[in-house]
């Protein structure tokens, strides 16, 4: 009987090692992707803040040079 307890105990053990490390490589996996995404994201923004910022910067310039021819 004694036998059988440690046996199915130990079972037990190995099913928990097994499972726990199948979750740690999943939440590893969705933790790599999920960083790629975020830098993808935040590529994108940065992009889309330097096309604004860009193009806020072209109208003042022209703006500034009509300023100056109506001094």
């Amino acid at each position: 009987m004694t036998a059988t307890m440690d046996f199915r105990q130990m079972a037990q053990y190995i099913g928990f090692a097994i499972c726990s490390l199948i979750v740690r490589t999943v939440f590893g996996v969705l933790d790599i992707l999920w960083g790629i995404v975020r830098e993808i994201v935040n590529g994108v923004f940065r992009v889309a803040i330097g096309i604004i910022v860009a193009i806020l910067s072209t109208i003042v310039f022209f703006g500034f040079i009509l300023w100056l021819f109506t001094l």
